[in-house]
């Protein structure tokens, strides 16, 4: 009686809200799918209720780090900018910045008229490398031909094209990343990720954004006043500097979305697929019976999965929280240079914790479900971090047997030999 009549089954992605309708499902399967999908998923709603944290059944899994991630991923290279870094025909924002750091802020420092400590910790991306001075000059590209200009005169252009035309032309290049449906909401978004970690108003959107964009500019202004100098060694390190953190960002994925969603899916999937054989097997007796016992355990495994990730994110979140009120503190004064630093670090790690946890869900409830001390001792393997550390690079070996052939590197350093 539940496969032979077919009906239409509306399926709800619970993370984006896209809904597909699809005609001629089994009565069978649309049932099973429906109780034991929304089992599952009413109990996270209800879980979520009382965390008071950004839902991962409305936002998704630790969405507002992934926000502050997703501006920082995209906002660190002229390839990252693409047309942003042209507001206006013309212009160039990154060689402006580079040159106006490199020839009017870093000129204050060895003046000692600004100093490094304080760019760096000044929460105003657009005051911390102004330099006022009508004897040095630098040349711009804000729309037009190139200008050379005083440092002050060239610094009221710039503002007023990083407040107008690049502010929005970011807006519209975080558009489609963080997923919101028009450019005027992306500024709220970020702002909303910062008011469930740091509390309501602690950090502006609109300056981390900027700041976000200004930095990788900063950097390579840094590298090219080296260079001038001629001081090559410095400009590398910077460079090298620069260039590892920027490979590691782009490297970055998720592991919530890129294994535990579509591993969600697809068995998910397979149980509702397989409904009609199981159906089928009952007819064996209580061989079919004991099948059937353990397929709606499987049911049961899966639909534990939301509610366990739900709680790993409000423990993410909150840790996340903590970590962030200490960087809006006077000691980095986040969004200050200083602070995005520092809060990188935090991101990476927590993020990572959290898709090694999201990925140890199945795990999780497996060990629940089936009572096993396999899957117990397969979870607790999790959390041995293993050796990361070479200690022979502080603590070499007395003595090391050479290989038959050695390849010698292209650089060499001897303490006892210059």
């Amino acid at each position: 009686m539940l496969y032979a009549p077919s009906v239409k089954v509306f399926i709800e992605d619970a993370y984006t809200g896209t809904v597909v309708a699809v005609d001629n499902v089994l009565l069978g399967p649309a049932v099973v799918g429906s109780v034991m999908s929304n089992m599952g998923y009413r109990t996270t709603r209800l879980f979520e209720q009382a965390f008071a944290m950004p839902s991962i059944t409305g936002h998704g899994f630790a969405d507002s780090l992934q926000t502050l991630t997703a501006v920082r991923k995209n906002l660190l290279s002229r390839v990252g900018l693409g047309a942003a870094n042209t507001p206006n025909a013309g212009s160039d924002m990154e060689t402006s910045f580079a040159n106006y750091v490199r020839e009017c802020t870093l000129t204050g420092v060895d003046l000692n008229l600004k100093s490094v400590d304080a760019i760096l910790r000044d929460a105003d991306s657009l005051n911390a490398i102004r330099f006022d001075s009508d004897i040095y000059m630098t040349e711009i590209y804000v729309g037009g031909q190139p200008q050379t200009k005083t440092c002050t005169d060239a610094w009221t252009d710039l503002g007023v094209v990083a407040n107008g035309a690049f502010s929005m032309s970011l807006e519209n290049l975080l558009q489609q990343t963080l997923g919101v449906q028009a450019a005027a909401d992306t500024v709220p978004k970020i702002q909303d990720a910062f008011d469930a970690l740091a509390g309501p108003g602690a950090i502006n959107a609109a300056d981390y954004m900027m700041m976000s964009a200004i930095m990788p500019m900063f950097e390579k202004g840094v590298i090219g006043r080296h260079e001038d100098a001629m001081h090559w060694t410095k400009a590398s390190m910077i460079e090298q500097a620069i260039q590892q953190p920027n490979t590691q960002w782009a490297a970055e994925q998720t592991l919530f979305a890129r294994i535990v969603r579509p591993m969600m899916a697809f068995i998910e999937g397979l149980s509702y697929a397989i409904a009609p054989i199981m159906a089928f097997v009952v007819l064996f007796g209580s061989v079919g019976l004991r099948m059937n016992i353990g397929y709606f355990s499987m049911l049961l495994w899966i639909q534990l999965w939301m509610p366990i990730l739900a709680v790993i994110n409000l423990f993410i979140n909150m840790s996340a929280a903590g970590k962030m009120a200490a960087l809006t503190s006077a000691n980095y004064n986040l969004p200050s240079m200083m602070g995005i630093y520092q809060l990188d670090m935090e991101l990476q790690q927590w993020l990572s914790i959290g898709g090694m946890m999201a990925a140890s869900t199945p795990a999780i409830t497996l060990m629940l479900i089936y009572r096993g001390a396999v899957t117990a001792t397969h979870f607790l393997g999790w959390m041995d971090g293993g050796d990361y550390v070479n200690e022979k690079i502080a603590s070499p070996d007395v003595i090391s047997p050479a290989p038959v052939l050695n390849a010698q590197p292209l650089h060499q350093y001897s303490p006892c030999r210059h």
